[in-house]
């Protein structure tokens, strides 16, 4: 009897793991209302000419300087994405910059004071435009494979923030988990951004993909986990009903991640 009633004992906490972990990814990392911004997101424009030079810089001095500004403590991480196809309606180059505290993030204007975006005289100098959006991670779910493979969504939001967030948790994040469970997606990020008034976003989505591979099935997958949460999930069918009224996207960008040439 004691053996049955242990056994059980395991399965319940097992399942109330399972339960805990699958909500983890859907739970909110920060809050806009009450925390320091800790993640800023730059947005580098650069004349078609320029391009191959800008990827060579920073594939060199430039992620050394951000590795060394991570062992530094400045930021908990980072990441550099180039836009995989020469498009005027968008940036070349993302930079996403987390830091450690809201601390840390105020900190950044003793860089921008001698690096302006992050980077020297020479670097600035192949670029026509940059736009620096500060914002907070805010959902996450999966984890890095490395595979450097992403789409990146920018949004505008036309409710409140707490109203949107019930959108993203009931919508959105149960075909993200879907598309996770079926290997073509690896992680995915959403963040919000601060101060967005007259900025051209005021959410950011970052999908990690399985390679190409994953994103040649980025279609065929949403179809199949959509057709599957029509029949098994009511509460997603009724925000499906409404997603024109919380929010407005604008242009997918397919980008590379960054690595070291060295």
């Amino acid at each position: 009897m004691n053996q049955i009633l242990s056994l059980w004992h395991r399965m319940v906490l097992s399942c109330l793991l399972a339960t805990a972990a699958a909500g983890a990814a859907a739970a909110p990392l920060a809050d806009p209302t009450v925390a320091g911004t800790t993640s800023l997101v730059l947005e580098y424009h650069v004349k078609p000419v320029n391009r191959l030079a800008l990827r060579q810089f920073m594939q060199g001095e430039g992620l050394a300087r951000l590795d060394k500004w991570k062992r530094d403590g400045l930021l908990s991480n980072y990441k550099v994405l180039f836009n995989r196809w020469v498009d005027n309606q968008n940036w070349d180059m993302m930079t996403v910059l987390n830091f450690p505290t809201a601390d840390k993030m105020a900190s950044w204007r003793e860089i921008e004071a001698a690096l302006p975006a992050g980077l020297p005289q020479q670097a600035l100098a192949l670029v026509d435009r940059i736009d620096t959006n500060p914002a907070d991670l805010y959902l996450e779910g999966g984890a890095s494979k490395g595979s450097g493979v992403y789409v990146v969504i920018p949004y505008d939001y036309l409710v409140s923030t707490d109203k949107y967030l019930a959108y993203l948790r009931g919508y959105l994040v149960p075909q993200l988990d879907g598309w996770l469970k079926e290997d073509v997606l690896n992680r995915y990020q959403v963040l919000l951004g601060r101060y967005v008034v007259g900025r051209h976003w005021s959410a950011l989505m970052f999908y990690e993909y399985n390679g190409d591979t994953g994103l040649g099935l980025r279609e065929r997958t949403q179809a199949k986990v959509r057709a599957d949460l029509v029949r098994n999930n009511p509460d997603w069918v009724a925000w499906s009903k409404d997603k024109g009224q919380y929010r407005v996207n604008r242009q997918y960008i397919i980008a590379d991640e960054l690595k070291s040439a060295r």
